[in-house]
């Protein structure tokens, strides 16, 4: 592999990564196909086109590697890389490599070759194995997404093999096309399928193993078993891979007869009878077509690989380990032609070249055992010893499965002792089964070895402090993760260009190839010979925001998923090179400046100096500022948390006022009852208004800003404030003429007074002065204030003091949290301060407070300015409107209960009312009615809310008047024109509402 005359052709391979399971076998087909061409393969491992996270698309970079004259022929796995873009895009990208010979896996890619699987073929197997060996005749489908090819073409195999078999395709037993591989969907469509079933099917076969679980969960959830009740098969064989039970692999192609046996461990869910999906096969035939392309030989069009039937427990075919039979298995019968001599070669074959080491005429010792039953000792022994013979040679145990199973169908097939056939069968069930379950656990414990190397060396790695720490660490590292080279290449100014930060090859590092600089797409700077087609892996590095270079591997033992491993490790390890480099940079820059700086003017030095001061000053106010918004964000997480309470309590408190309204309105004055609900009445406004100063903390209530006069305000309730202070604590205001008036909600501005007026007030148990006063400021963007992200502007600062204890720094930090007091239990709620909180920074304005202990506190309270001098104009009272009307009205609520209580209110009011539990049943209902007057509709529901559904509808009917409902909305979640009334609400207040929104409609 190099760059210009090469001593053989490269072929490049795209797929996303890591190369582990189905990855790893695709990515292992492609290289021995490669190899067995005489080419040398680069895998370039990114991950999917447009991937959703930003950070891991960064990995597509490497694909930006590949180009004419490097790269001589390339391999596409399509549907690793296209899931998150159309077949357009995905054609527009491989263009980017012409004149680049290309072959497409899985999906058609323009008029390049394209290799398939048979998709179609292997659905009609399975299904067929349903009909043919178990006599199964009803037969349910549950299709995969119709955007997926393969999906459609395994629907198409189950018609077929329906309709050959002369059996009905019931469309009832059919599921709609999924929109997405969701095994949750296909175990909710196959439920209902279920449901709707008089009985349900013999068997249910799945686009996919995924699909197939989920039938699985759906068919338990029914009360059925499987197999017992219903069989189920799947298709791809990837689930399986970490499934139960023995199970055996029967080859797709009639005539080969040969069968392979497997054992899996996770006892807690049946292990699927499927169809493999031959990755490694169609990687294999497509790295072969991409050799002859390279090498001008012709190649077809389109290459269909075979698939291969796997046979285990779902389907009914294999003993659940209990000692329970398998059934008859059909065409699987070995034919009666059969010799001993063909089943001996059988046995040889399955275990291939490895079974050398077994004794000659092993193979007719073991026939001539095994068809002597009746005396199993002598079997079980010489099969044990065979069994530790080829395991210690590397034969894998399980590799036994399909000779062995082909011997006892041969021996029952002539007739030897059934019974004591099948006995001798369970024994040699059990011993393969122990010594694949040791296998296992080596190849775990193997693996975990592997992991273990891994990480030290990703650990030793990402603690590189410079670049020669690095190289040591992968020249110590690569050996012992049995990677024979590897090529960590930085870019230069541009990606275009490279040069190698660290060469390792046969054991050595390359030095003299750091000095050189190269295009990026050569890979290297010049040839990598190898006597033998090589085999690379090439990866991205790349920080959080920047492309840092790539990393080419040479394959060594380890599996895939490695070098992802230490691709991600290396780029941690850049990553903070760089930032050390930078740091060490700085450092240096900043000795450079102090030594300039020692022989510089006296002047150069205080200008220094006064520098210094000023990074001082920053820093701090940087803390400061962090300081503040870490608080901040921690009153907005109890502000959300309290809103959702506030905004349940509000549904619940519209239920049990309107319902003891409605209670007080038809009982008379002399009901016995009437005290008892006038005291639930009572109860319901009192913790309406706990939730008005929930909602006003966590800035969640709903505001109706106006002009207001601070001063006419705080003179209109200054008896009410005397009298809430209390006759030892004075009262003294200081509200000059000049004050602007101030953008607020009036009604909140006198609940800011009181709030602060009562704190004052048990500031001072023993009496004291309570001052107020206004002044119009201007705030600039250092304000020392408690609100982050206040605007600098004019104010009007409102000032209450008090002469009371005061309070130290660790009281002043919480001050404003909700439910913090200094009070003793049950003397306060902690809501007071935290209100005033919220309606400030609600209304946009600005609050700080300064305090110490002895010497009072001051509560300054900063309101927007109007931007018009003209007095407040008092808030019009709309026209009380009839009650009554005879309209129809839509009335949207999720909770019943609410939605309940406003129904009857409206409907003794003489209103019709039709009700919908969410916006998109509300939508439903205005398609069939079309005399609806007037919608009603909560803010927040699921599936579709109230802001939503209104504009839906006024695309319909534009002039069609809304009116929300909501225990806990603000402004931002409806226009300006929207009409809002706040739950809890009264019935009074809902009527006149509605009637003045039909009557303005007229």
């Amino acid at each position: 592999m190099g760059d210009g005359a090469m001593v053989r052709p490269t072929i490049g391979m795209i797929t996303a990564g890591p190369l582990i399971e189905l990855a790893g076998e695709q990515w292992q087909g492609v290289s021995d196909g490669a190899a067995a061409g005489g080419c040398d393969l680069v895998c370039f491992a990114g991950t999917e086109l447009a991937h959703p996270d930003r950070h891991k698309r960064q990995a597509n970079a490497v694909y930006d590697l590949i180009a004419p004259g490097r790269i001589d022929g390339l391999v596409i796995w399509t549907t690793r890389i296209s899931q998150q873009i159309g077949e357009a895009a995905m054609r527009e990208f491989a263009g980017r490599y012409a004149p680049i010979p290309i072959v497409s896996v899985e999906a058609h890619l323009a008029d390049w070759p394209t290799v398939l699987m048979d998709n179609r073929a292997g659905m009609d197997q399975a299904v067929s194995h349903l009909i043919e060996v178990h006599g199964h005749r009803r037969i349910g489908f549950v299709r995969g997404p119709l955007a997926h090819v393969g999906a459609q073409a395994r629907y198409q195999g189950y018609v077929d093999a329906l309709v050959r078999h002369g059996l009905p395709v019931e469309p009832a037993l059919v599921t709609a096309p999924a929109p997405s591989w969701d095994p949750a969907a296909a175990a909710d469509a196959v439920a209902r399928l279920l449901d709707e079933s008089a009985e349900p099917p013999d068997a249910f076969a799945a686009a996919n193993d995924e699909f197939a679980l989920g039938v699985v969960t759906a068919v338990q959830e029914a009360g059925l078993r499987t197999p017992e009740d219903v069989a189920v098969v799947g298709y791809d064989n990837h689930t399986c891979i970490r499934s139960n039970d023995l199970g055996y692999q029967a080859s797709a192609l009639p005539a080969s007869g040969s069968v392979h046996r497997r054992v899996n461990i996770d006892a807690g869910t049946p292990a699927l009878t499927t169809v493999r999906a031959p990755f490694y096969e169609m990687g294999r035939r497509a790295a072969e077509l991409a050799c002859a392309l390279v090498r001008g030989e012709p190649a077809p069009a389109l290459e269909i690989v075979p698939t291969e039937l796997v046979v285990r427990r779902s389907c009914g075919c294999i003993p659940s380990g209990n000692g329970i039979s398998a059934p008859a298995h059909g065409e699987l019968a070995v034919p009666e032609h059969d010799t001993a001599e063909a089943v001996a070669a059988n046995l040889r074959q399955g275990l291939g070249p490895k079974s050398a080491v077994l004794p000659d005429g092993w193979a007719e010792h073991l026939i001539r055992l095994f068809l002597d039953a009746g005396r199993p000792e002598g079997f079980l022994g010489v099969f044990a010893e065979y069994l530790r013979d080829s395991a210690r040679a590397g034969c894998a145990a399980q590799s036994w499965w399909a000779p062995l199973f082909y011997l006892r169908r041969f021996a029952l097939a002539r007739g030897a002792d059934g019974g004591a056939i099948e006995d001798l069968w369970l024994r040699v069930q059990l011993m393969v089964s122990d010594v694949v379950e040791r296998e296992r656990t080596f190849e775990y414990l193997l693996h975990e070895r592997q992991d273990q190397t891994v990480r030290e060396a990703g650990q030793r790695l990402i603690v590189s402090r410079d670049v020669a720490e690095l190289t040591d660490a992968l020249v110590a590292e690569l050996p012992r993760m049995g990677i024979p080279g590897c090529h960590v290449m930085t870019f230069e100014s541009t990606r275009e260009w490279a040069r190698p930060l660290m060469s390792y090859e046969n054991g050595e590092l390359r030095p003299e190839r750091t000095a050189l600089t190269f295009r990026s797409t050569q890979l290297t700077p010049d040839r990598i010979d190898r006597p033998a087609p090589g085999n690379f892996v090439a990866a991205a590095l790349f920080g959080l925001e920047e492309q840092l270079g790539f990393a080419l591997f040479e394959v060594g033992a380890m599996p895939g998923w490695v070098y992802e491993a230490i691709q991600q490790q290396l780029s941690s390890a850049l990553r903070g090179i760089r930032m050390l480099e930078r740091e060490r940079q700085a450092l240096t820059e900043a000795e450079q400046a102090r030594r300039s700086l020692e022989l510089a003017h006296a002047e150069l030095e205080d200008r220094v100096r006064e520098r210094t001061a000023a990074l001082v000053d920053e820093i701090a106010e940087r803390e400061r500022l962090e300081a503040q918004l870490r608080h901040a964000q921690k009153m907005e997480a109890i502000g959300r948390l309290t809103g959702g309470i506030a905004h349940d309590f509000n549904n619940i408190l519209t239920v049990i006022n309107g319902n003891s309204e409605a209670f007080l309105r038809r009982c008379s004055p002399e009901d016995p009852r009437r005290p008892e609900i006038e005291d639930i009445r009572h109860a319901g406004e009192r913790a309406a208004n706990l939730t008005h100063q929930l909602l006003a903390f966590t800035r969640q209530q709903v505001l109706n800003p106006e002009l207001v006069d601070l001063n006419a305000t705080i003179t209109k309730v200054r008896a009410m404030l005397a009298t809430l202070i209390g006759e030892d604590v004075e009262l003294t205001l200081d509200l000059p003429a000049h004050v602007s008036p101030v953008w607020a909600d009036a009604g909140q501005v006198e609940q800011i007074l009181f709030n602060l007026a009562a704190n004052a007030r048990d500031a001072m148990p023993g009496g004291g002065v309570l001052g107020i006063g206004t002044e119009d400021v201007v705030l600039d963007a250092g304000h020392p204030g408690r609100i982050v992200g206040v605007r600098p502007g004019d104010y009007v600062v409102l000032s209450v003091s008090d002469t009371g204890t005061g309070m130290d720094e660790s009281v002043q930090t919480q001050i404003f949290e909700p439910y913090f007091t200094t009070k003793p239990v049950g003397k306060g709620t902690g809501l007071g301060l935290a209100t005033v909180f919220g309606i400030v920074q609600q209304s946009g304005g600005q609050i700080d407070l300064t305090s110490s202990p002895g010497a009072g506190t001051t509560v300054s309270v900063y309101l927007p300015r109007a931007q018009t001098p003209a007095a407040p104009l008092p808030r019009a009272t709309p026209p009380t409107s009839p009650h009554q009307g005879s309209e129809t009205i839509l009335l949207v609520e999720d909770d019943s209960q609410v939605r309940a209580a406003a129904r009857h209110s409206l409907e003794r009011s003489g209103y019709a009312v039709i009700e919908a539990r969410n916006g998109l049943h509300a939508l439903k209902l205005v398609d069939t009615h079309d005399d609806i007057d007037l919608i009603v509709t909560d803010v927040v529901m699921p599936k579709m809310g109230g802001p939503e559904l209104a504009d839906t509808v006024r695309r319909i009917q534009p002039d069609l008047p809304v009116l929300y409902v909501s225990g806990c909305t603000t402004a931002d979640e409806l226009d300006d024109t929207a009409v809002l009334l706040a739950k809890p609400y009264a019935e009074t207040e809902l009527l006149d509402v509605v009637r003045r929104l039909l009557d303005q409609a007229v």
